[in-house]
C-alpha cells in the first residue's frame, strides 16, 4: 500500500525529469544537422519523441497502477 501523496511526487519528478531532458544543452548533444542517422532518422527526432514516449509510458504505467490498488483518483488541487 501506499502513501496517499507518493504517485503525485512521483508524478512531480517525473515531470522535472522530463524538463531536464528536454534542456537546450541536452538537446544539443543530439542535433548533429541531420547527418547523423538511425535508420535514415536524424537522430534529434529519435531522442525528442523517444524521450517524450518514455514519459508518456512511465505516466501511465504510474496512474494505471494506482487505478489497480483501488486509490482514489488525482485531485489536482492544493490541500
Amino acid at each position: 500500500m501506499q502513501r496517499p501523496g507518493l504517485t503525485r511526487e512521483r508524478l512531480t519528478g517525473l515531470c522535472l525529469f522530463g524538463v531536464l531532458l528536454f534542456s537546450p544543452s541536452l538537446i544539443a548533444i543530439f542535433d548533429r544537422g541531420g547527418d547523423t542517422t538511425l535508420f535514415g532518422v536524424p537522430v534529434l527526432f529519435v531522442y525528442v519523441f523517444g524521450v517524450w514516449a518514455g514519459l508518456v509510458l512511465v505516466s501511465a504505467i504510474l496512474i494505471i497502477r494506482r487505478q489497480k490498488e483501488g486509490l482514489e483518483p488525482l485531485v489536482l488541487e492544493d490541500d
